[in-house]
């Protein structure tokens, strides 16, 4: 999953900046003692990114109830800044993962927090890990560490063009008519429709290579982020 910003157009093509995920990550655990917390008002772990990050896995053991959750991410556990936050709802099924995506931060410490709204969730959690930065309810607990992962990002960003619906393909011979509904993907508004591999075109052919785009709210103020993603993103899915 990549996220990026559109920086360009040269005729047909747009371009975005990205910083493709690297294939490494933190985890915030270590030990092997699984276990389910089962959320009271909240639970949330504290992390140092040693470079440049753009996504964060949690992993939900069981849904009792169905319900919904918020997750955010902060400066720290006292929550002087707020970077991002986003609400997703769960049925009764277990073993899912949450995905937060977002435009990419910099290295440094942050603490992300998992709000129940409503339902009966149970978070993963390792007990006989030994790092102790989880917390439950704000307050530092050494009882387990949250089974969640972040995503690291290339420290270089690279430009990479993508395709917009009615875009014209092979010098005019045909266009892009087919492309993906976006306003069901985390919280983003249709801004523009990107082809993403397997979309149509207009002489009945598919498009090969593509990706999504989808506008994030910014924390701040009247600003927005125009982000792509180039696989295909869930909110939830199975380990």
């Amino acid at each position: 999953m990549t996220i990026g910003k559109i920086t360009a157009s040269q005729q047909d093509v747009v371009y975005i900046k990205v910083r493709p995920e690297d294939d490494t990550f933190l985890e915030t655990h270590n030990g092997a003692v699984k276990a389910n917390y089962y959320v009271v008002s909240s639970a949330g772990e504290q992390f140092t990114a040693v470079c440049w990050f753009g996504r964060i896995k949690i992993k939900i053991g069981n849904v009792n109830e169905a319900g919904k959750v918020r997750l955010t991410l902060h400066d720290s556990p006292s929550k002087a800044k707020t970077y991002y936050e986003n609400e997703f709802e769960l049925k009764t099924t277990g073993g899912i993962v949450l995905h937060m995506a977002f435009d990419p931060l910099i290295a440094g410490d942050y603490y992300w927090e998992l709000v129940k709204l409503s339902g009966s969730i149970g978070i993963s959690v390792v007990t006989d890990s030994t790092l102790h930065k989880a917390y439950t309810d704000g307050n530092p607990t050494i009882a387990f560490d949250i089974e969640s992962k972040i995503m690291y990002v290339s420290d270089e960003e690279t430009e990479r063009p993508v395709a917009v619906v009615g875009d014209t393909i092979d010098s005019g011979i045909t266009t892009i008519s087919g492309g993906s509904e976006l306003g069901k993907i985390m919280v983003g508004t249709v801004e523009k429709n990107i082809s993403r591999a397997g979309d149509s075109l207009a002489n009945g052919g598919q498009v090969l290579q593509g990706c999504w785009f989808v506008e994030l709210d910014s924390p701040f103020k009247d600003v927005k982020f125009s982000l792509s993603i180039d696989c295909i993103p869930v909110s939830l899915t199975k380990d």
